[in-house]
Formats: C-alpha cells, structure tokens, sequence
C-alpha cells in the first residue's frame, strides 16, 4: 500500500513538473536554470520506475536495493519540504517597510533590459522607496549586479535606469556593477554603503523564492539587514524553488553528505545483521 501511495504520489509530482517544463520550452525557454522543473519532472519520472522495478522484481537484493533507494529519496523529500517551508515564511513574513538605505539585487537581463522577475523587484524597491520618502527619510538605493556573460551591459545599469526613469532621483541611486552571484551581491552593496557614510535601516530586495538564501548570505558577509521579498510569476515558481534549493544544499553540502552517507551506513549495517535480506 505504502509503494503504491508513493508510485502515484512521484508520478503526479513528476506530471506537474513536466508540464510545467514544456510550457517554458513553449515559451522559448533554453537554458538549464529556466527548464529546471523539466529536469526535476523527468529524475522524479526515473526514481518512480526504478522503485517500481525493484518492488515487481521482489528479489531479496531488489528489496534491499528498495530499502536503500526509499531511504535516500524519503531524505530528499523531507529536506525538501523543510526548505519549502522556511522559505515560504521567509519570502511573506512582514517587515517595516522603511529605510535609509535598499538594496535591490540584480538576475538576468533580456535583450539588455529588465526581465519580468527583475522588474518584480524593481517595482517592490521603488513602492519602498516613495513609502520611506513619505515617512521623512531621504533613502538611497543600490542597483546591484554585474554583466553576464551574454549581457551587453551590466544588470546595475539597466536597474538604475529603470528606477530613475520610475521616479526615483539619479542622485540616490547608486550602482554596484561587479557582482556575479548573491555573495557578492551583498558584500560589494555593503562596502558601496560604508564608503558612501549611509548609516541606518537596510532593506535588501529580491524575489520571494530567493529571500531564505538573501538573509542566510547576509548574516555570513556581515551586512545587517533585512531582506524583502517581490512577487514571483506562478510559471516560474517551480523552477525558481528547485534552483533554490539546489543552492541552499549546495551551502550545507558537508551536512547533507554527512546525513546520506549516514542513511547508507545504516543500511549496510541493517544489511550485514541480517535485518534487511540479502
């Protein structure tokens, strides 16, 4: 009952990512990051035939093997869940929506202007921005991001336009154009505020899916701040969340190698005890 419960729960998981997928290739989606719920569906696709072969084959090492793949994917599962959950909170918990100073970071430009995405966190700073002008602050804001590799000019140039061109004064807006990744991101806008003597409130602004890894990565570069959260299209919510949660592993890597290295032992020993038939 319970494999049969986990069969159809992996194969509707594995049909909503596909489809999901094949809308963004539809969509003119190409690069991995854009087709990662694609990726995603097919693996989940793989995993359910694999537990469904082990299971009809019903050997003693095909039951053992099921034992082991079961292990291995209910640790996946659950972390998953688990960083699902915290970035759910993260991305809709309520903050004070006034500063002296917002960080907005930058994602990929298309045809050398702002995406959807990024126009999302655009349009959360500058709502931020004319909300903390009304309440007597004078905020300075940080386009942060650097030039892709199939950019034609830096993400912070077309951030600062389009906030300009929206209403906020060049005078505070400053660009950060060196940055390659989230790290960075928030290290050089740190170091662009210290040099620049602004003191007071931070915000940093992003998409709802990224606000978990954006505060983990500040408390680790030292920038005290706050971390906002834009709006994310239902279409590219899977892929987004996979990528994060790519990511967040990648951060933990030891711990999680750690963890699945610590379910095979356990297998082994339930399998060398004669717990598991072999």
């Amino acid at each position: 009952m319970l494999l049969t419960v986990f069969a159809v729960c992996c194969a509707v998981v594995a049909a909503a990512l596909v489809a999901n997928g094949v809308r963004a290739l539809r969509r003119g989606a190409r690069s991995l990051t854009s087709l990662l719920a694609l990726v995603a569906g097919i693996a989940v696709l793989a995993l359910d035939v694999l537990v469904v072969v082990l299971a009809v084959v019903g050997t003693p090492v095909s039951s053992a093997l099921l034992v082991l793949v079961l292990a291995v994917a209910g640790y996946g599962a659950v972390a998953f869940l688990v960083f699902l959950g915290a970035a759910l909170v993260h991305g809709h918990v309520r903050v004070t929506e006034e500063a002296e100073a917002l960080v907005v970071l930058g994602c990929g430009l298309v045809h050398g202007q702002v995406s959807p995405m990024l126009r999302s966190r655009l349009d959360r700073t500058i709502a931020v921005f004319h909300h903390s002008a009304a309440a007597g602050r004078t905020p300075v804001v940080v386009a942060s991001g650097g030039q892709g590799e199939d950019e034609d000019r830096t993400e912070a140039d077309a951030m600062a336009e389009y906030l300009v061109d929206h209403g906020v004064p060049s005078g505070l807006v400053h660009r950060e154009a060196r940055s390659r990744n989230t790290r960075e991101n928030l290290r050089f806008s740190g170091e662009l505020l210290r040099d620049a003597a602004v003191d007071g409130r931070t915000l940093v602004v992003t998409n709802d899916y990224h606000v978990l890894r954006t505060a983990i990565t500040a408390r680790r570069t030292g920038l005290d701040a706050h971390v906002l959260g834009a709006p994310t299209s239902r279409q590219a919510i899977p892929s987004a969340f996979l990528r994060e949660f790519a990511a967040v592993l990648v951060m933990h890597g030891w711990w999680h190698l750690g963890a699945v290295a610590a379910v095979v032992v356990l297998w082994a020993v339930a399998l060398g005890t004669g717990l598991l038939p072999a």
